[in-house]
């Protein structure tokens, strides 16, 4: 099967880089799955994990925090604001970001802070629950 080059960054360091025989994200326009002579393309990532199949390796999950992606001459770029590995993820952590959010959120309900802590902490338990 063919290869391409996978890049995963984050604000705060580079996650992921080697080559993959496919990729899938969650773009705002949907599921998208990338391989090696996929069409150029550049969107918008909505929350949720990026499964990552590595040449010849293990299965690499991460979960995304919102950015973008970028394929060309294939070259998978993912830049995401946040973003962890699965491996990476304290469901106990994540458990209680999501409870203190939820309790924030029960005495405002418009706080948006309260309200991305919980997507986040969500997509931490969800990705944990899925692939963990």
């Amino acid at each position: 099967m063919a290869e391409m080059r996978v890049d995963v960054v984050s604000a705060e360091r580079r996650l992921y880089s080697g080559s993959a025989t496919e990729v899938y994200a969650r773009s705002l326009e949907g599921e998208i799955g990338l391989m090696a002579g996929h069409q150029p393309v550049v969107l918008a990532l909505e929350r949720g994990p990026v499964r990552i199949t590595p040449s010849g390796g293990e299965r690499v999950v991460v979960a995304a925090h919102h950015g973008f992606l970028q394929f060309r001459d294939d070259h998978l770029i993912v830049l995401a604001d946040i973003a962890e590995l699965v491996d990476e993820i304290d469901p106990d952590r994540a458990i209680a970001a999501r409870d203190r959010a939820r309790q924030r959120l029960s005495e405002e309900p418009d706080d948006v802070e309260a309200s991305a802590s919980l997507g986040r902490a969500e997509l931490r338990l969800r990705v944990l629950d899925e692939y963990g």
